[in-house]
């Protein structure tokens, strides 16, 4: 189905640019447009703030507690769906009751993203799939990199993911090679890294254009798609956290991306 009024009606996204419309008010414009099925991939996307918004709720630190309203359901809603049970897929539920203590479950929240990765693009298709298995693995090849310049044991960092996978074998065959090399496809993200250095900000910058340009790739060829609004959509994510960010802040995501990918 073409969506022609809806996508011509969308400024066109620069990276840096401060968007027209917040993620939220795009949401609602959406919502006036796009049927019940297409909002059903608008929810997987939006899962993975829930899934945020759970490990907050199990940090419990009000100092530094940040609910993110991008996702799709309030503060009340999610303890509610938390406590009955009756929302998420069974992945969510599984993970919470193997680690039923709060600081285990935070410990280990990066299987519960990998789950949520995983369950879904499986049964995800077209750019929503594409969407899901590239955020996985660019946060792996960043996982591994950052394991390897460290002197860690990458096999123990991703210990939770499975290790016939050939993406996953691939990262892990270099356990015992002195450089990391970042898998076929995905060299751009090595070498983004390596320029960087050891400087946060600039790493998560570098990301997050690469990100969005990929994006915007995904869909180039098909403008009046709900493809293309879902790309939309995502970018106009990435361009809000990068609005959102200084020096400490940057440091603080990026290590987060790492803690939640490994």
């Amino acid at each position: 189905m073409a969506y022609y009024y809806l996508a011509t009606s969308l400024i066109p996204l620069e990276f840096g640019d401060i968007p027209d419309l917040g993620f939220l008010e795009l949401i609602d414009k959406y919502s006036l447009t796009l049927s019940e099925v297409a909002m059903d991939e608008l929810k997987i996307i939006r899962l993975y703030f829930d899934l945020e918004n759970i490990k907050q709720l199990l940090i419990n630190d009000p100092a530094s507690f940040a609910f993110d309203l991008r996702g799709n359901l309030s503060q009340k809603e999610l303890k509610k769906a938390l406590e009955e049970k009756d929302y998420f897929s069974q992945y969510v539920y599984d993970f919470l009751k193997q680690y039923n203590e709060p600081k285990e479950a935070v410990y280990h929240f990066p299987a519960l993203l990998s789950a949520y990765y995983i369950h879904e693009s499986e049964n995800a298709s077209g750019f929503l799939k594409q969407y899901l298995e590239f955020e996985r693995c660019w946060r792996l090849i960043v996982t591994g990199y950052r394991a390897k310049k460290q002197k860690k044991d990458v096999v123990k960092e991703l210990s939770f993911e499975e290790s016939r996978d050939l993406f996953i074998a691939s990262i892990f065959s270099q356990k015992d090679s002195p450089h990391f090399e970042a898998p076929f496809g995905y060299e751009e993200v090595q070498e983004m890294l390596v320029v960087a250095k050891n400087r946060p900000m600039h790493q998560y910058r570098h990301l997050a254009e690469f990100r969005f340009r990929k994006l915007r790739e995904m869909t180039a060829n098909k403008p009046f798609s709900l493809d293309y609004l879902l790309s939309y959509a995502l970018r106009i994510v990435i361009l809000e956290d990068l609005h959102g960010l200084n020096e400490m802040k940057g440091l603080e995501i990026l290590n987060s991306i790492l803690k939640d990918s490994a």
